[in-house]
């Protein structure tokens, strides 16, 4: 008997003794594995691989420290929106941007020399703008990534997967000036808009093709011009006119799609520009567009006066996936790969990308703001972020 409890104990001494083994070395541990795929990253995808992987390195730390979780609270004197960028949650405030992970930890947060400050987020990186300022910031989940500077205040921006991106602003004789540049920063395509406003832009996903809307107006009448560029040239690949629609939103999906939403029509386009699909909804009836980072596009729309809602997706592909009715005008909706989260008051009803509904959640208030992060349900309520 005495030799048995010997043994038992000797077991419970190397069990406690791997734990402790196990606890000094599982942080090395991690940030071997994370810095051999930042490693194979670099060989095989470029700096935008290593920019993520990076974002991985900084935030190894986190995984070992308790959080208090969501709840978050925020500044509401300050607070303009929140979005996501990559697996969490970025908050924008008027001067300054905060990121959070899943566990609502402070991963990273930038001071801005503005405010009024918008973000379109792609790819785990955020550009940074104002409609009153003449800089645009690129950050990505840790750090800020760098700048650019144009002569006037920026209107318009937009992100590819690859880490390039787009502005528009206006200059002397034009109404509007398009601005590729490359993810290190270099000017690599410009074409001026002289007689049209640009409402949007989308880049491909490897930042060689532009989308733009441009609208004007002629006879007292609006008009769209949905653009496609290669920025190797100057020439257009597509410059298609649509008479009495104003389009505010252009998608360049991972499919070379380029979806087009007006105020009453979406329009969907190959790569060449030609039509393949058209939904029509009624002038001025336009609630909610949504799109995420591969161009899946989700559009609300009202219908039968106002007393149901149209919601309608389209996949990255082009195709129509879903076509949704619901009773009355939602507060806020969000879209995300495979999910169209659709809030009213204190209630969330979540869609798969067929139309069937998922699931519902009830929130503790009505909610402001919904956003998807990795498949789950964030909002804005109260004054806090709460994670579902």
């Amino acid at each position: 008997m005495a030799e048995k409890k010997i043994i038992n104990l000797n077991k419970k001494r190397a069990a406690v003794i791997a734990k402790k083994i196990f606890r000094w070395l599982r942080i090395p541990l991690v940030v071997l594995v994370v810095a051999a795929a930042l490693f194979l990253s670099a060989r095989l995808m470029g700096n935008v691989a290593v920019s993520n992987i990076t974002d991985s390195i900084r935030q190894v730390k986190t995984v070992f420290t308790k959080s208090e979780g969501y709840p978050y609270p925020l500044e509401t004197l300050n607070f303009k929106n929140a979005v996501p960028i990559g697996g969490g949650p970025l908050v924008i405030y008027d001067d300054s941007t905060l990121v959070l992970n899943a566990a609502s930890d402070e991963v990273f947060s930038m001071q801005l020399g503005y405010s009024d400050s918008k973000a379109v987020t792609k790819n785990g990186r955020a550009l940074i703008y104002s409609p009153s300022s003449n800089e645009v910031i690129l950050q990505s989940k840790t750090e800020k990534l760098g700048s650019i500077t144009e002569p006037t205040p920026v209107t318009v921006t937009a992100l590819a997967e690859n880490g390039g991106f787009a502005t528009s602003h206006a200059s002397d004789g034009n109404q509007s000036v398009l601005t590729v540049y490359n993810s290190r920063f270099k000017k690599i395509f410009q074409w001026n808009c002289t007689h049209e406003f640009i409402t949007d832009i989308s880049l491909s996903s490897n930042g060689k093709k532009v989308a733009v809307a441009a609208a004007g107006v002629e006879n007292a009448e609006i008009y769209t011009r949905i653009l496609i560029f290669e920025v190797d040239s100057a020439e257009t690949v597509a410059d298609i006119r649509y008479n009495g629609t104003m389009f505010l939103r252009v998608v360049y999906t991972s499919s070379n799609k380029i979806i087009a939403v007006g105020d009453n029509k979406t329009v969907v386009h190959n790569k060449k520009g030609e039509v393949i699909d058209e939904l029509v909804y009624s002038e001025d009836s336009l609630i909610a567009i949504c799109a995420d980072d591969n161009g899946n596009t989700t559009v609300c729309y009202e219908e039968f006066g106002g007393s149901k809602t149209g919601i309608a997706r389209f996949s990255a592909s082009g195709k129509k996936s879903c076509s949704i009715v619901i009773d009355g005008l939602p507060d806020c909706v969000a879209a995300h790969a495979g999910r169209i989260a659709v809030a009213s008051g204190n209630t969330i009803t979540v869609y798969s990308s067929k139309g069937a509904e998922a699931k519902v959640i009830e929130t503790e208030n009505s909610v402001a703001r919904v956003f998807i992060c990795s498949g789950t349900v964030y909002t804005v309520e109260s004054g806090s972020i709460h994670k579902y």
